[in-house]
């Protein structure tokens, strides 16, 4: 929903938020997940890791080794759960966000920010703090069937203390940047399917650049990348193993194709289910 439409009250916003949610997670996994699962491998999997192993090359070895399945190992925890804490994202968010206005709290802006208000930015951290939590252990379970491991209920939030930033930084940033140019086109951007998607594809894959280390990082904890040399491996062994900053950005071409791709579909499907629920009066 844009912040420009009629909001009802904020215990419906945030109903309303949790059911179109569901779409948007279950889309977003399903469109998302063969480059995401690319990306995990040059990340984190031991022969897929070396400097000669491209996108390319990754992905011909995983349609020759393990065929057409292989590109969708690990998609059952994220489909589900995806569209468990998506939606929960979305809920909290425009609930915290609607209350907020209830409160008249959306007038104090951010300075130097063009009218960007501090209780979007509120939203998105509560918003993406409570998905954090449900998301860690579901991509704990997706990266260790991405990289051909079995995964343990016990080592469930194996690698929180990267999960936790890097979906906080990276959905505050989503939200902030959707509702920037909502305020730049006056809510024009938002209501073609084709804007949508350049909108939430475009601002989401630049929001995953910020935080690209941290997901690189995350992918290494939660898949127990192993270092020679060291039995647990500190986060400034990893990064030095890697190459340097420069190496945590392995994989950013799949993941970018893949964060662009299932983001703007997701928010096409999500705002076509807005628009209906407008036109059928539950709004």
């Amino acid at each position: 929903m844009t912040h420009s439409e009629r909001r009802s009250s904020w215990y419906r916003e945030g109903g309303i938020a949790l059911g179109t949610g569901i779409l948007y997670g279950a889309t977003n996994a399903i469109v998302g997940h063969p480059m995401d699962t690319v990306k995990a491998k040059m990340q984190a999997q031991a022969g897929f890791m070396g400097a000669d192993a491209g996108m390319l090359g990754v992905i011909r070895k995983v349609w020759r080794t393990e065929g057409f399945l292989g590109f969708f190992r690990g998609v059952v925890p994220p489909l589900m759960g995806s569209s468990v804490y998506r939606s929960l994202q979305f809920a909290v968010f425009e609930a915290v966000y609607t209350r907020q206005t209830e409160l008249g709290w959306d007038k104090a802006l951010v300075p130097g920010t063009g009218g960007l208000a501090f209780s979007t930015v509120l939203a998105g951290v509560c918003g993406s703090s409570c998905r954090a939590v449900i998301e860690s252990p579901i991509e704990y379970a997706k990266v260790k069937r991405q990289t051909g491991q079995t995964w343990h209920v016990g080592e469930a939030y194996q690698g929180f203390f990267m999960q936790l930033p890097r979906t906080v930084g990276m959905m505050t940033c989503i939200f902030c940047g959707v509702d920037t140019v909502r305020r730049w086109t006056n809510g024009e951007a938002l209501k073609h399917p084709v804007y949508q998607f350049c909108t939430w594809g475009g601002i989401s894959m630049v929001s995953f650049w910020v935080i690209w280390p941290l997901e690189t990082l995350k992918n290494q904890v939660q898949a127990g990348t192993k270092i020679e040399g060291f039995e647990k491996p500190t986060v400034r062994q990893r990064i030095s193993h890697m190459g340097g900053l420069t190496g945590l950005y392995r994989g950013i071409l799949p993941g970018s194709i893949s964060v662009c791709m299932r983001n703007g579909t997701a928010a096409v499907v999500m705002g076509f289910a807005n628009r209906k629920i407008t036109e059928l009066g539950l709004r």
